[in-house]
């Protein structure tokens, strides 16, 4: 089966109710905010059906033509149009012809301008990016069942999950460092190869029978868009969480970024956000459909978790020092996603929960300074720099990570 072909919308059982009790307080302060109701009609309805079970045509096609060609000629093909342009292959295969029309072809709203100030937006609060993206982003993404799935089949973040989130750290550091996303940087290169990666996974599920398409399409559409939204708005709103302020303009800068890391990745521009109020709504769809947890997530959420203890070395110190930043890190998740989320996905109760709203006065303070004095926003900026330019080698160092963004072979199950 290709991405090309939908099954019937009927074959899905992942799609939550938007219509339940729960998201009726959530429904009115958005429309509170802002001035619109997020409720999907049924035409977007059907329009997120069908985004669950489709797949990313150009990249599959790829992947397909990599089976045709001898052992790593396909792979060795697209790194060559990667670092050296389409026009130095002879001959160039069709598949990755229709690619790179699309990768190499700038939208006319991309506004690079915004592109740098999100960069910067990135770096100015440290190692807190990083914080929110594990403890909230990829926690609460574990809370649909049918989503994770994917990691849960490869054994991407159960078996190995210090390895797995160094790559997604290299791939985070490559697309939010000024200038990466020019056609020759490698933010750019990094969002393609793991374009590729991600319908290599796809099509592994797909050809496994294991693959149960009533969860849809494995990697599809609204999930990838999902995605999107965990390195940006969601990103954002954990670090408002914590004190952090962001200007309208800050804010719509990394929406624009992660739009265009969308489109280099493959998602359809049809259901990409084209601002922060569209991001918002399609986080409040999002929410609104998301299917029940189980017990992979649960799974999946305690690995997480343990990540933190997997990172430290044998020293005493640095054993105990994990200790407290696990149960720091696990209190942030259950103070931002709640205390039903946090059982749901297996995590200790503990009192690090009102660690987070007891330290926001002291960031507010120190946010009004900043605002009121550029110098120190671009001091942080520096800063933030040099912390996780530096953390992400002593990572390396402690994993096995592939940064080249290649799929493990073989199913966890």
């Amino acid at each position: 089966m290709t991405s090309a072909t939908h099954p019937s919308l009927n074959v899905l059982n992942r799609v939550g109710d938007p219509n339940r009790p729960g998201l009726r307080w959530g429904r009115r302060i958005f429309r509170w905010i802002y001035g619109s109701d997020p409720h999907p009609t049924a035409g977007q309805m059907n329009e997120i059906r069908r985004s669950m079970l489709s797949g990313d045509p150009r990249a599959d096609a790829v992947v397909a033509m990599y089976k045709r060609l001898p052992a790593g000629q396909g792979r060795k093909l697209l790194d060559q149009a990667l670092e050296s342009g389409l026009h130095t292959l002879t001959d160039p295969p069709a598949e990755l012809v229709a690619l790179f029309e699309q990768v190499d072809h700038e939208p006319i709203w991309l506004d690079r301008d915004k592109l740098n100030l999100a960069c910067d937006v990135s770096r100015r609060v440290g190692l807190s990016g990083e914080l929110v993206l594990r403890n909230l982003s990829l926690m609460g993404g574990y809370l649909g069942a049918a989503a994770a799935k994917p990691l849960v089949f490869t054994g991407q973040l159960d078996r190995r999950t210090p390895g797995r989130l160094v790559e997604t750290s290299k791939f985070w550091l490559d697309v939010t460092t000024r200038g990466g996303l020019e056609r020759d940087a490698e933010g750019f290169k990094s969002a393609v190869r793991v374009r590729v990666m991600h319908a290599q996974v796809r099509a592994m599920l797909l050809e496994s029978e294991k693959w149960d398409m009533a969860w849809g399409y494995p990697l599809n559409q609204w999930d990838s868009m999902a995605t999107i939204l965990e390195f940006s708005v969601i990103l954002l709103s954990g670090l408002r969480s914590i004190g952090f302020i962001f200007s309208k303009r800050e804010r719509e800068a990394v929406v624009h970024q992660w739009r265009y890391i969308g489109y280099l990745m493959g998602v359809e521009e049809r259901i990409l956000p084209t601002c922060e109020d569209d991001a918002m709504r399609a986080l409040y769809q999002i929410v609104a459909t998301i299917c029940d947890s189980d017990e992979d997530s649960k799974l999946l959420g305690q690995s997480l978790a343990n990540a933190t203890l997997q990172f430290a070395d044998d020293r005493w110190i640095s054993q105990q020092l994990a200790k407290v930043e696990s149960t720091l890190r696990t209190g942030y998740t259950r103070y931002v996603l709640g205390d039903e989320a946090g059982d749901t996905l297996g995590l200790p109760r503990t009192a690090a929960k009102y660690f987070w709203p007891a330290q926001i006065p002291l960031r507010v303070s120190a946010e009004l300074v900043r605002m009121a004095l550029p110098p120190v926003n671009k001091a942080l900026v520096k800063r933030g720099e040099r912390a996780v330019r530096n953390q992400f080698p002593k990572q390396v160092s402690r994993t096995k990570a592939d940064t080249s963004f290649t799929p493990v072979s073989g199913l966890a199950r």
